[in-house]
């Protein structure tokens, strides 16, 4: 097996421990309670490798998970907004209350996420997963990558004999 077929190997192998990785962290509870409620974040999940790298994909509020939202007071959330708090609100088995539609309600917790923030249990700084997840992954595979750059320096040297 050539450099390149090895790096790219261990590469892959980087990217599936990686996804692994994220999908188990994600569904981890925190303080006791999970961070999924539909697991729609984590099908999202895929990794490629292009080059030398390993790209990670996953659904665009991630980062909103990963890092949590401040508080943008005095803004009216969007409609999309909203209506990903409905369908959160449906996965979650949350009821509206006191003859509320489940759209009123789904209004009143988008606006307090946009005047609090998300995330109250982590003090409002996001989960941190992404970041726990890769971590840990590219630890694992140091090892394997030094053995990859090992192999090629010997070749170099043995060129030199």
């Amino acid at each position: 097996m050539n450099r390149e077929q090895l790096i790219k190997r261990v590469l892959q192998k980087i990217g599936d421990e990686a996804i692994e990785r994220l999908k188990v962290t994600i569904t981890t509870p925190i303080n006791g309670k999970p961070l999924n409620a539909s697991s729609r974040l984590k099908n999202t999940m895929s990794s490629k490798v292009l080059g030398e790298t390993v790209e990670i994909y996953m659904a665009k509020y991630a980062l909103a998970v990963e890092k949590g939202l401040a508080p943008k007071p005095n803004r009216k959330p969007s409609k999309a907004f909203v209506s990903d708090i409905q369908d959160w609100m449906k996965f979650k088995g949350i009821s509206p209350e006191n003859g509320k539609t489940s759209l009123q309600s789904a209004r009143a917790i988008a606006q307090s996420i946009y005047n609090k923030g998300t995330i109250k249990r982590l003090g409002y700084n996001g989960a941190k997963f992404i970041d726990r997840a890769v971590n840990n992954a590219m630890n694992q595979f140091d090892s394997d990558l030094l053995q990859a750059f090992t192999i090629d320096l010997q070749k170099e040297l043995d060129k030199i004999k």
